[in-house]
């Protein structure tokens, strides 16, 4: 085998080392194949047994078998040299060698020899294909499979020297110590007693590594501890990383792009704080709502006092309306319909405190926060400001500007409420709910300056008044009642005719027993396991935490009931038919008769009877959640 390019003064040395008391042979001779007379077998050469002398004797029979063209110049050693470091091309050489000439003739397989693959012109072999190395099948030099150059040996050579690797393995490395990088951890089990041996019962899990698989010293494991600490990551772990790091933005999911007309460019966290609610115990603006809540309490009984062609005309709607303007059937619904009306005070109030122009700027602003920060929810004396806050910004005509900008202040705050922390904005049906609120509150605001007038002058009519105010609250205007309704109609009309995705997709269709609702998938007979279960709880409720354990019942089989009968006062519970329903104290009498429910709910202290609060709070938790098991 041809060893191609070497340097003169490495083939001198080699002659030198391997021939020290003769002169070469003829070269003619030496290209000659030699005359083969018996079974070829390969010389196998282990690193434990590569002594000096091994080493020298391979690189000889290497160097004269192969016949190096630069021969004629060695000549007799004068002095005999230490043996160099074997380069791994020659051995790589022999080995490839001795396995080709091997291969074209009839031989028996030798133990602890890979046979050479050929392929596309190389010669593989397993332990030069983990190096990513073959050799040239044609001139027998060792090439880099990834770069595709040929090795060069006296390179590798010098890098061993220069990184001073040893030359021999360590025959011992003692344990437990912190890890050795370059070589695989593995679990093992360590003696918890000493170094050695001990009984299995002592024996504990541990992490272990050795230098290589193979027989001697060289096998010997030993502990190493802080594994993940000291531990670094291999080269397929490094190379997997960096092309992660590469592919994050192509991986990376494309987000919604934010209106490039509204809010590109901006702080969406800050613009939703604008609209924030302020909490009671808000130290910026305190009691805003309470005080807003208490503003409208005032103006809900005005509408009994206000004739119905005045109620007519404040309805949302152009004209007279057959369904005059009405208060809402439950209090409680009043609550929810001033958020909109807080955010806007807020929204307003916040602005007017960063001292920057804005449209809606009122110097009554100032002073309603000064009332707040001094009263707080208390304050009589907010009321006013608050009303003439709002009709002030409710009855100017505020018109668009070029620039896009969003002038009139409640629809600003409209659409920031609308905004959601990704930064788009709400579906259409979801906002008409906030506009509607929005009119309804204008409305009683407007009613308010309606009765204002009144009381100024006592012999005036208030429809009169109301005309006067009527382009604050119709259609077809530059107000913002007008531009609010603009929307509501958009709105509605985009909620009615835009057809949305499916919540519910069955995967069953043929029995039609399996959906995903949402995602989620979901079975008919898990429907009928959660009533079977609800049903087990109510009862549980029911005679536990209820009835509290007496055997108390109400026989409702057959009940009576004249659904035609219009008689006021009459009801199932009060007809004569049902003689089981006129004992209602039943539950009452049984509790305070009963010696160990009376001492559960309540005691009696000096003639008096002192009830015990916490276990009257739990009776009526558990019939709240009775109830609320009823109405599912």
């Amino acid at each position: 085998m041809l060893q191609a390019q070497e340097s003169d003064s490495d083939i001198d040395q080699t002659s030198k080392e391997a021939t020290p008391s003769g002169p070469m042979p003829p070269q003619d001779e030496i290209m000659c194949s030699p005359t083969v007379t018996k079974p070829w077998t390969t010389p196998t050469v282990t690193p434990q047994e590569a002594s000096p002398s091994a080493w020298s004797n391979m690189l000889t029979q290497d160097d004269v078998n192969m016949g190096s063209p630069m021969s004629d110049k060695s000549a007799p050693a004068t002095q005999q040299l230490p043996p160099p470091l074997p380069s791994l091309l020659s051995v790589m050489q022999s080995h490839s060698t001795s396995t080709t000439q091997a291969s074209q003739l009839p031989s028996t397989s030798t133990t602890g020899t890979t046979p050479a693959s050929h392929t596309n012109g190389l010669l593989h072999h397993t332990y030069l294909d983990s190096l990513n190395l073959a050799v040239n099948a044609e001139f027998h030099f060792l090439t880099c499979q990834i770069c595709q150059s040929r090795y060069h040996d006296h390179q590798f050579n010098l890098a061993i020297s220069a990184l001073r690797v040893a030359k021999e393995l360590p025959s011992h490395i003692p344990g437990p110590r912190t890890i050795v990088h370059g070589l695989k951890v593995h679990d093992g089990m360590a003696c918890s007693q000493c170094m050695f041996v001990s009984r299995p019962p002592a024996w504990c899990p541990c992490k272990i590594q050795q230098l290589r698989k193979g027989a001697g010293d060289v096998q010997t494991f030993w502990e190493v501890q802080n594994v993940e600490a000291n531990s670094q990551p291999t080269l397929h772990q490094s190379l997997v990383d960096s092309l992660l790091k590469e592919l994050e933005p192509t991986l990376q999911v494309i987000q919604t792009p934010l209106d490039g007309h509204m809010v590109a460019g901006m702080d969406i966290k800050q613009l939703c704080s604008l609209v924030a609610l302020p909490k009671s115990d808000d130290g910026d603006i305190p009691g805003l709502k309470d005080v807003v809540e208490a503003y409208y309490e005032e103006a809900i009984p005005l509408l009994d006092r206000t004739g119905e062609l005045a109620t007519g005309h404040l309805f949302p709607s152009s004209g007279i309306s057959n369904t005059p303007f009405h208060k809402h059937l439950y209090k409680s619904t009043m609550k929810k319909y001033i958020l909109p009306v807080v955010a806007l005070l807020a929204m307003l109030i916040r602005q007017e405190y960063t001292g920057r122009p804005f449209s809606g700027s009122n110097n009554k602003l100032m002073d309603l926060l000064a009332v707040l920060c001094i009263n707080g929810s208390e304050g009589r004396d907010a009321l006013p400001l608050i009303h003439e806050g709002l009709f002030e910004v409710w009855t100017i005509a505020w018109t668009p500007q070029e620039d896009r900008e969003i002038v009139d202040p409640t629809e600003r705050c409209l659409a920031l409420l609308t905004l959601r922390q990704d930064g788009s904005f709400k579906e259409p049906h979801d906002v008409t709910g906030i506009i509607a609120k929005f009119e309804y509150c204008m409305c009683l605001t407007f009613l308010q300056e309606i009765h204002h007038h009144i009381q100024a002058d006592p012999q005036s009519n208030e429809l009169e008044h109301c005309l006067a105010l009527e382009n604050f609250f119709v259609e077809k205007t530059w107000y913002t009642f007008s531009q609010l309704w603009s929307l509501q109609h958009q709105a509605s009309s985009l909620a009615y005719d835009t057809m949305s995705l499916p919540d519910v997709w069955w995967t069953d269709t043929k029995t039609w027993k399996s959906m995903l609702y949402r995602g989620d998938e979901i079975h008919f007979a898990d429907l009928c396991k959660v009533f079977k279960e609800m049903e087990a709880k109510l009862v549980q409720i029911w005679e536990e935490g209820i009835l509290m354990g007496h055997d108390i019942r109400v026989e409702y089989d057959k009940i009576a009931d004249d659904l035609i009968n219009k008689d006021v006062g009459y009801s199932f519970l009060s007809d004569a038919r049902n003689p089981q329903l006129t004992h209602q104290d039943q539950l009452v009498k049984k509790f305070l008769q009963d010696e160990a429910t009376f001492a559960h709910f309540a005691m009696i202290r000096e003639g008096t009877i002192i009830w015990n609060r916490s276990t009257l709070q739990a009776w009526l938790k558990s019939y709240a959640e009775l109830q609320s098991l009823l109405l599912f």
